[in-house]
């Protein structure tokens, strides 16, 4: 499955020497400075309605054009590689994904104002759009992002509602998902299977030489980037492997589980 990692939300920059608006008044001034006053409206309506509320972070000048401070977006994009392409569900990043999905409502709100703005020119209006398709291309990355996990969640349900330690890497609505979803799949595998079998075959458990529940297999191989040394690991009989900053390796998901989880392996 090839992965997609779009780059930052940004807003199209003004050419040299232009004013991206035509007219008199707001309408004269540049194309990010009016979105910037547009954000400042927006907070102190926001901080009226919601004193006591938490507040929340909008675009400024600097995020909204490409930069190095910029990197939530390509963040979620490292996320969704190492969720693919990992067999165990990971972590789930919620301050990542509550960052974004507040930029982007933020941004909404803006891109509404403008746009009922009798003053804002052909041009920008042109530029509201590239700046709306760079809000898609976020959203996308965050659905991205939801459904591989989800796609884990329902295929190991069982597993992860009988596993407290998984508990911890899912949000409340995940777990809570997780187990709605075992208890289907459990209350239909009773009313049209196991229901009809003796009393010691109705149990589904993981004993035996093959487990009744489905579980992530951590010994599949992964494709991994290393981004800092992590020394060496065991491979089979008696080789190993340095696991050297700027190097590739095909190894076993086990071998650099903790590696992945910390950042300083990255799945291909």
């Amino acid at each position: 499955m090839s992965d997609y990692s779009p780059g930052p939300l940004r807003a199209p920059t003004l050419a040299p020497g232009a004013s991206g608006a035509t007219g008199q008044g707001s309408g004269s001034r540049s194309f990010l400075s009016r979105l910037s006053s547009v954000a400042s409206v927006a907070a102190r309506d926001e901080d009226e309605e919601m004193s006591e509320g938490p507040k929340s972070k909008i675009f400024t000048d600097d995020e909204l054009v490409p930069g190095p401070e910029m990197n939530d977006v390509q963040k979620l994009g490292q996320a969704l590689s190492k969720e693919r392409g990992t067999p165990a569900i990971l972590d789930w990043e919620a301050e990542l994904v509550g960052l974004l999905l507040d930029k982007l409502e933020q941004q909404g709100k803006m891109m509404t104002t403008l746009r009922a703005d009798p003053s804002t020119s052909e041009e920008e209006h042109f530029r509201l759009v590239l700046v709306q398709t760079e809000m898609e291309r976020g959203k996308w990355l965050i659905r991205s992002y939801v459904r591989a996990r989800l796609h884990k969640i329902e295929k190991f349900a069982q597993y992860i509602a009988a596993t407290p330690e998984m508990h911890s890497r899912l949000s409340g609505a995940e777990l809570s998902h997780a187990r709605r979803y075992a208890d289907l799949v459990g209350q239909h595998y009773s009313s049209s299977v196991l229901d009809s079998l003796p009393d010691w075959l109705r149990r589904l458990d993981e004993g035996g030489a093959v487990p009744m529940v489905a579980q992530p297999n951590l010994a599949q191989p992964v494709l991994v980037y290393i981004r800092q040394d992590c020394g060496e690991i065991a491979l089979e009989g008696d080789e190993v492997a340095e696991l050297t900053k700027g190097s590739t390796h095909l190894v076993r998901y086990d071998l650099v589980e903790r590696w992945v989880q910390l950042g300083w392996a990255e799945v291909l």
